[in-house]
């Protein structure tokens, strides 16, 4: 197995190809009948099942079961993606769509695996959180789902509330449970590396993740200035 080099040319190569899946699929879709839909909807939410399910065999029935509890932020995200697509509830793309592009977009970039390709860890990992992201892309391409500035306001909100309630859960499982990393940081060489220790890091993570989100948000606000004008 090689260790993930995150400037090497397979993870890279891997990354875009995610990219481009997430990016370009869902407009095949766009003219496809109901069937077709539902089977893409139907692979995205088996996909990131598949995922969650090897990620509680590895750390919760391997090693601890506190350590395997779908309770991280892209578990959030998946479950918002699945929720969305069953109800059609925008207040679900609301939140796949901040914590989802700014969680799972992180995880692409920079994996929570030791080894790149082809490690099954680093495999299952990429094309999980892809598939959030993909969720979210076929929510804007084909459903037209879109936020507006009051929903980053709203997103964010929900979120300082959860993270809250991750310091309680944490405190409540004991070391060595790192739900949405409150207590350490993330292993391996990520955004965090260039932050303060713990536990001081989450208020950076926490300012990071408010522009970020205003960030994510920028293109549909200066979108809407062109069009006024």
């Amino acid at each position: 197995m090689y260790p993930l080099n995150l400037l090497g040319a397979s993870h890279i190569t891997f990354t875009l190809a995610c990219v481009a899946l997430i990016i370009f699929l869902p407009r095949f879709f766009v003219e496809k009948d109901a069937l077709s839909k539902k089977i893409l909807i139907f692979t995205i939410i088996f996909l990131m099942l598949i995922n969650h399910g090897m990620d509680f065999y590895y750390e919760g029935y391997q090693d601890q079961l506190k350590l395997g509890l779908p309770i991280h932020l892209c578990d959030f995200s998946s479950a918002a993606i699945i929720l969305y697509f069953y109800t059609k509830k925008k207040e679900f793309f609301l939140f796949a769509f901040f914590a989802g592009i700014s969680g799972a977009g992180m995880a692409l970039l920079t994996p929570d695996s030791e080894y790149g390709l082809p490690n099954i860890h680093y495999v299952r990992h990429m094309i999980g959180h892809a598939m959030i992201l993909l969720g979210v892309s076929y929510a804007i391409i084909i459903d037209n789902q879109r936020p507006y500035l009051e929903d980053v306001h709203k997103t964010l909100f929900v979120l300082s509330l959860l993270l809250l309630l991750m310091y309680f859960i944490n405190y409540l499982l004991g070391p060595p449970a790192n739900y949405w990393y409150v207590a350490e940081k993330p292993p391996g060489f990520n955004v965090t590396s260039l932050m303060r220790d713990a536990p001081y890091h989450m208020i950076d993570i926490y300012i990071l993740a408010v522009i970020v989100c205003y960030l994510i948000y920028a293109p549909y606000y200066f979108i809407d200035k062109f069009k006024k004008k």
